[in-house]
Order: structure tokens, then C-alpha cells, then sequence
């Protein structure tokens, strides 16, 4: 008797902990990992054709948009990036009192979806959540106030989000959000890690 309650005992903490680990692993998933909804991804958003988590931007451009797994693509990363908001999927973090109960289609058991409104000037009004984000920390297509906020070490000038520092360079007019002047610190000290030929003497 003593037994059989120590086994079941064993089960229930072990079939706890497994679903404590699929709960906190829920948002987790870096870009390019595998998903099955936007939910699945940190960046919010699982490639429409791909199944694979995506900077919100680049997958409206070369993904057929978010919301693997939906009947149609959605942009609610995209929007939220932009101070847009989104409408729809009451799936979505944040879609009001409830909202986990939707199945991802637009149709969520929350409330109102909030539509938040534009917000061109991040660095003086502030980011909802960016207090919570280390310095050095930030992914890329996360919104940022200074170089330092961002893991790549690129604040992109024109948007205000992490970038690849080369990348920043071409699209958003280079690094260094909230200075007077663009920089391309973060390129040049990437490039100064290559070796040359001369390493190879």
C-alpha cells in the first residue's frame, strides 16, 4: 500500500513538473526555432508558410506574414512593433481578461483587444515592459532607446528597435537611437574580430 501510494505520489510530481516546464516555455522560442503558433514564438510571431519563428517585419516581407497554424496571416507583431496595436487574435499575449481561451483564429474568449496608439517618440515617452529589459539584453526587432539596450550592441537610428549592426547600416540609416548621429561602432568592432590574412603569416 505503502508503495503504490509513493508511485502515484511520484507521478503526480512527475506530470506536475512536466507541465510546469511546457507553461513556462510557452514565448520562449528564439527566431528561426520551429512553432506552431505566435504564441510559441518570443518575438511573437510564427511564419505564416515557414512554421518557424520570425522578426515580425521580415516575416510580413518574405514569410507570408505571422499566424502559422491560422486560417489567414496576421501583422499583429508588425502592428505592435509599429505603435499600431493589433485586431483579432484573442490568442495574442495581452488581449484582455480571458484571453488564453482563444484559439488563435480571431475569435478569443477576452476582452477588447487594445489598439495602442502611435508612439514616434520611444525615448521620451518610454516603452511599456522596456524597464523590465537588462542592458545588453534586447533581441533583435526589440524596441530599444540606446545601443546599449541591445544584445547586438545596435539601436537602429530611424526605428528605435534592435538590429544586426551590419544590417542597421543599410536599412535604418545605421546604429545609435536617441543620438544626434547615426554610428556603425557595433559593424566596426564586428569586423575588427575577423581574422585577416595577415593572422595567417
Amino acid at each position: 500500500m505503502a508503495k503504490s501510494i509513493s508511485n502515484s505520489l511520484l507521478f503526480a510530481l512527475f506530470l506536475f513538473s512536466n507541465l510546469a516546464l511546457l507553461v513556462l516555455g510557452q514565448g520562449t522560442q528564439f527566431i528561426t526555432g520551429s512553432c506552431t503558433s505566435d504564441l510559441d514564438c518570443a518575438s511573437g510571431c510564427c511564419g505564416f508558410n515557414s512554421g518557424a519563428c520570425a522578426g515580425a517585419v521580415v516575416a510580413q516581407e518574405r514569410d507570408g506574414g505571422c499566424g502559422f497554424g491560422d486560417a489567414q496571416p496576421n501583422d499583429n507583431a508588425a502592428a505592435a512593433l509599429r505603435g499600431e496595436g493589433f485586431a483579432g487574435n484573442g490568442g495574442q499575449i495581452g488581449a484582455g481578461a480571458g484571453a488564453g481561451a482563444g484559439t488563435g483564429t480571431g475569435v478569443g474568449a477576452g476582452g477588447p483587444t487594445p489598439v495602442f496608439p502611435p508612439n514616434n517618440d520611444i525615448a521620451a515617452t518610454g516603452v511599456a515592459g522596456q524597464a523590465q529589459v537588462s542592458p545588453g539584453t534586447q533581441f533583435i526587432t526589440g524596441l530599444c532607446t540606446s545601443d546599449a539596450d541591445c544584445a547586438s550592441g545596435c539601436c537602429g537610428f530611424n526605428s528605435g528597435t534592435c538590429a544586426g549592426p551590419v544590417v542597421a547600416q543599410e536599412r535604418d540609416g545605421g546604429c545609435g537611437f536617441g543620438d544626434a548621429q547615426p554610428n556603425d561602432d557595433s559593424a566596426q568592432a564586428l569586423q575588427g574580430k575577423r581574422r585577416s590574412v595577415a593572422f595567417n603569416a
